[in-house]
């Protein structure tokens, strides 16, 4: 057993790798019930990082609530640097949803509100994430029966592309995973907190969905997409109710300025437990090119629900396959905000297919934003 502090564990135990970092399963030496999450990140391999893994540090220091992932120690030697960290055992809602397909609006209620428990923290420290995505959205069983739904903890995890930026102030460094990123971010224009409510509002479409709203086939697609329209709506099931409605076309407005504030996604009636939630039946979620599948995917073990790819390799890809993403069918969504039909951007189910990012290897360097 190798020695982190006060907590011990085996190199056997991998629970997943990353360019700089591998996470291992844990415990406390003397408690030993107690697992953890231990991350060892090489010195080799931080450089300019290095500086970010500060910051990490310290937000997480500051951050402390039952539904963020908790740092309980940082240990260094000459060669190392541990993170010890409380240990989900539910994996993350990436595996979620692909056991799942989709979700059931009352199982999305009861995941968003505690997602927006751990936003309120966020925003009242005027800390923005930032690289919000199924793959850092933790799942912690509190029970023994894993399949009740109110023994469920969501845990915001990753906070390597996080910073403080105050309500006043507006951010420009391009980072982040490039399906999850709001329009502003992908097009290197100024932006502020309300990104992360555009990455929000993509996880909840794609719980209830299946897919993120807007796809391409490569990110320069994607932003080339997002400065051909100005204006755009995501296509939302006829099925959904009006609430889910008009929180998607809230948070899924292309300019920032439009977007649903904080107040506004926090106060909305879609988390208000007292509102009629509709149960209506998850689907299947489709699979990913043969080719994407057998790929390496971050931390997750399987890929049909890939990771977008590092900034890195968003910024090698070939400039001469740019190409306008394929828009499907139109369909119509009744809500408060859009009483009108709204375009689509997805294909039927039966015949849609689904555009997967993954890094073509796990060694690939992350970019290093400030």
């Amino acid at each position: 057993m190798e020695t982190v502090g006060d907590f011990e564990y085996s190199r056997k135990d991998l629970v997943g790798h990353g360019a700089f970092a591998v996470v291992f399963k844990g415990r406390h030496r003397k408690k030993t019930d107690w697992e953890v999450a231990i991350k060892s990140i090489n010195k080799k391999n931080l450089s300019k990082s290095q500086i970010l893994l500060g910051k990490e540090i310290k937000i997480l220091k500051e951050l402390q609530h039952e539904n963020i992932v908790a740092l309980y120690d940082v240990q260094e030697t000459p060669s190392s640097v541990f993170l010890v960290m409380e240990y989900c055992n539910g994996g993350d809602l990436a595996d979620y949803l692909q056991a799942k397909g989709t979700l059931r609006e009352d199982t999305l209620r009861v995941f968003l509100q505690q997602i927006a428990a751990a936003m309120r923290i966020l925003n009242s420290k005027g800390i923005i994430h930032r690289d919000l995505k199924p793959q850092n959205i933790l799942l912690s069983y509190t029970g023994r029966k894993k399949g009740s739904l109110n023994g469920i903890r969501i845990k915001i995890a990753d906070f390597g592309f996080a910073r403080y930026l105050q309500s006043n102030m507006m951010a420009a460094t391009l980072c982040g995973s490039p399906m999850y990123m709001a329009p502003e971010v992908i097009m290197s224009q100024n932006y502020d907190a309300k990104a992360d409510l555009w990455s929000i509002g993509t996880v909840v479409y794609q719980c209830l969905v299946g897919k993120p709203p807007f796809q391409a086939n490569s990110p320069q697609d994607l932003r080339m997409f997002y400065e051909k329209n100005k204006t755009l709506e995501p296509s939302i099931p006829r099925e959904t109710s009006p609430h889910l409605c008009d929180l998607l076309l809230g948070l899924l407005q292309r300019n920032q300025k439009d977007r649903m504030d904080f107040d506004a996604f926090f106060s909305h009636p879609f988390l208000d437990p007292a509102s009629t939630i509709k149960k209506s039946c998850p689907v299947p979620v489709p699979s990913c090119p043969g080719s994407v599948l057998d790929s390496t995917c971050g931390s997750s073990p399987s890929c049909r629900y890939v990771s977008p790819p590092s900034l890195p390799d968003m910024q090698t890809l070939p400039e001469d396959v740019l190409a306008s993403p394929p828009l499907g069918p139109q369909t119509t969504c009744s809500s408060p905000r859009s009483p009108a039909a709204v375009p689509a951007a997805r294909t039927p189910p039966a015949t849609r297919t689904t555009s997967c990012w993954c890094p073509t290897s796990p060694e690939s360097s992350p970019m290093t934003c400030r």
